[in-house]
Parts: C-alpha cells; structure tokens; sequence
C-alpha cells in the first residue's frame, strides 16, 4: 500500500476499505459539486472532534488539530498568518487508501480537510464573507488558503 500506517491491522484495513466502498457509491451516483459538498459537510463535523475550549490563536489550533491528524495518521499541518489571510499547508497526507481502485481519495481527502480546516477558522471567529479554498495538492501535500 502507498500510504500504509506501520502495524495496520484488519480494522485499518476494513475502515480504509469501508471508506473507498462508499466514495465509489457517493462518486457513482452524486454530481462532482455535490460529492465535494457532502465530503466538505463531513469535514465540518470532523472538526468537533477538536476541543477548541481555550484555544486563542493559530499555533494553540495548530497543536490541536496536529495531535487528531496523528491520530488519524493524516499528516500533519502548519498554519500561517499571511497578508490576504491563512494559509495551510498539510503535509503527509496518505496519498491513497486501501480498496479504492477508482482513485476517489484524491478529491475526498482535500475536500474533508477543506471542511475542517474551514469549520475551525470560523470557530475562531473567521468571517462569513472568507472562505477556505485548495491552492495546491501534489503527492501527500495539500495547501490551502483561507480569506477573501
């Protein structure tokens, strides 16, 4: 496998196939819009997973949201302040996942971050007007910008 977390056992394997099953299905019947919308929405609620509770800037989110990505074995990201607003680059993203023949990873992926990422900077208090969009996704490295 490309992208294999060392010591995956059977349930890594069934989730990771599991998840390659419904994104054939999602991709096979939903436009592309609406399959980026419902992995977007799904990003958004993955986000909760994060306790933002006393989080106050982008280095207190960044140490956040990097202990779920490992847990996850999602990579890792880097959050910075720029002048048109924030721009996220996540690196070691599994570049695919078991069972997904089709290649659906590679949108679904950046989409859910897209929706997480999007989801925290509003948290943070983020304007309904700026938006998170994907600047660049090359190999395991996804980068994204949130503003205007």
């Amino acid at each position: 496998m490309a992208h294999e977390r060392a010591g995956a056992g059977p349930r890594e394997h069934g989730l990771a196939m599991l998840t390659a099953l419904t994104a054939a299905e999602i991709y096979g019947e939903a436009k592309p819009e609406q399959a980026h919308g419902l992995y977007v929405a799904i990003g958004r609620r993955f986000s909760t997973l994060v306790d933002m509770a006393d989080v106050r800037d982008l280095d207190d989110l960044a140490e956040r949201i990097n202990g779920l990505w490992a847990v996850c074995g999602y990579g890792h990201a880097r959050l910075q302040a720029v002048e048109t607003g924030i721009r996220v680059v996540h690196r070691g993203a599994p570049v695919t996942i078991e069972g997904d023949h089709a290649g659906h990873w590679v949108r679904l992926f950046p989409a859910l971050l897209e929706g997480a990422y999007d989801a925290w900077f509003r948290q943070l208090g983020s304007s309904g007007l700026l938006s998170t969009r994907l600047l660049r996704h090359e190999g395991d490295v996804i980068e994204f910008h949130h503003g205007g």
